[in-house]
């Protein structure tokens, strides 16, 4: 059995269980025991936004910022990319960042691109996995957004994102508005399963209370994730996304 193979199996059989959960809330309840409504998940911070059914999510992106917000992570809206380049450079001029490594997507590249800029920057196809680690920040884009949880989901198959999303303390993401989506399923749904690679869901910076049961950020991935939505990117080449 190939790797792509191995892939289309474990993305059929996600389906499958969210088709099957899906029905489970449409079935006849005998009113045994409470059932929270269709599409709510629990309140993931105190403070965070209460989750809408995912039918009243009339604006995706709106919702995506607000539960990506609610979860720890940071959000700025531009339009075209040029207004991403901009904003990623004021990004990384705010974290004083010195070295930084590019995902190799186009549109990061882009982004990275002036050599007046006080950081240095590095392709991830140049970098070792130890090299990875000197770095201040990581740059990629993002082929798709869930609005339900705030999650960016990234595949490897587009572009060397793995290691430079996950490895630097700060992770910046570009992701077009019109990638997002309302539910984990409906990402599933659009991923193209004949791609060799990874899938990786990021919710926020990483965070961990496998020591003593302490919340601690930072410890197995970036302590900031800075997400750039980007609005009306007729400009940007639909293929640096997706």
């Amino acid at each position: 059995m190939t790797a792509r193979d191995s892939r289309r199996i474990i993305l059929d059989a996600i389906r499958e269980h969210l088709a099957a959960g899906d029905a489970h809330e449409h079935a006849p309840h005998d009113g045994s025991s409470p059932r929270a409504p269709h599409g709510s998940l629990p309140v993931i911070a105190p403070d965070a936004v209460a989750l809408l059914p995912t039918a009243d999510m009339a604006d995706l992106p709106a919702f995506f910022v607000a539960r990506a917000e609610a979860v720890g992570g940071r959000c700025t809206r531009v339009r075209g990319a040029a207004g991403a380049a901009l904003a990623v450079r004021a990004i990384l001029a705010d974290a004083d960042a010195r070295l930084v490594v590019s995902s190799g997507a186009p549109l990061v590249d882009h982004a990275l691109g002036e050599p007046a800029d006080p950081w240095r920057v590095r392709s991830a196809a140049e970098l070792s996995r130890s090299d990875l680690f000197a770095c201040d920040a990581g740059v990629t884009t993002a082929q798709w957004g869930i609005a339900e949880t705030g999650t960016l989901v990234l595949e490897s198959a587009r572009e060397r994102s793995r290691l430079a999303s996950l490895v630097p303390p700060l992770h910046i993401a570009l992701l077009s508005t019109r990638c997002i989506r309302a539910t984990l399923g409906d990402v599933l749904a659009a991923v193209d399963p004949t791609l060799d690679g990874a899938i990786t869901l990021i919710t926020g910076p990483s965070r961990t209370s496998d020591i003593e049961l302490t919340l601690a950020i930072g410890v197995h991935g970036p302590q900031s994730l800075h997400v750039v939505l980007i609005d009306d990117d007729s400009d940007a080449n639909p293929g640096d996304f997706t």
